[in-house]
């Protein structure tokens, strides 16, 4: 797929930034605003100019609509503590930068909306991982469900899902807990939703690491731009034809 310079440059500006701000969310857990402000006005700036020189009043109408509903949409999330403001932000910045995105498979042509669902469905590799490391610690018989032979298989099968039993666990950075003492006995602890997580008091205790949706969401920009809609392969894979 081939790009003119300006839009060229209106996907390098937010692929810039939301690099640079994963990283700095992946090593600090903070994101400077100046970040956003910079991208979203370099990107909405040039949106804005793209428009003018080849103006219509339906391609007006639906870039405002994708900015509208995505930035609209992706707030709504963060205000409902489904993410962090970091999250809210990047999807704004990719909604003022590249509304309107017209890759070989989409659902839909708008590229904030088609980043978070990218985003959301890459996260889904750390579940199969996680799930491959337990898979393989029991081959190996290790005893990582010892203390928790009281839960239900189906809350094991999420712990497995979710994070592993980690036997430093206090020396990791950024790894949250997934288990609590309840009634004098350990029990998983599953904070799906939670944006403060507590800090990790023991070794040897299940854990998850806290790996910021950020970089999903970056990633799931840069597959939207060059692939196209992960759920559009999805949903032609398992209904063919039908979309």
């Amino acid at each position: 797929m081939s790009f003119g310079l300006l839009t060229s440059v209106r996907i390098l500006i937010p692929a810039l930034g939301l690099l640079y701000a994963s990283y700095r969310d992946w090593v600090e857990r903070e994101v400077d605003d100046w970040v956003w402000a910079f991208c979203g006005a370099a990107g909405g700036a040039l949106t804005a100019i793209d428009l003018a020189s080849s103006w219509s009043l339906s391609l007006f109408l639906i870039t405002a609509f994708s900015i509208v509903l995505s930035a609209g949409l992706a707030f709504a999330f963060y205000f409902f503590g489904l993410y962090g403001g970091a999250d809210a932000k990047a999807i704004a910045v990719i909604s003022l930068s590249l509304p309107i995105h017209h890759p070989p498979v989409r659902l839909h042509p708008f590229t904030g909306l088609a980043s978070l669902s990218n985003g959301l469905l890459l996260s889904l590799i750390l579940l199969l991982g996680f799930l491959l490391r337990n898979l393989i610690a029991l081959a190996r018989g290790e005893k990582i469900f010892e203390g928790f032979e009281h839960e239900k298989a189906a809350r094991k099968i999420a712990a497995m899902l979710l994070g592993t039993r980690v036997r430093d666990a206090r020396q990791k950075k950024f790894w949250f807990p997934l288990e609590a003492e309840r009634d004098g006995r350990r029990a998983f602890d599953f904070k799906l939703f939670g944006l403060e997580f507590e800090e990790i008091t023991r070794d040897d205790c299940w854990a998850t690491p806290g790996i910021p949706l950020l970089i999903f969401i970056t990633a799931g920009f840069l597959t939207f731009v060059v692939a196209g809609d992960l759920l559009k392969l999805i949903l032609d894979a398992i209904l063919p034809g039908t979309l």
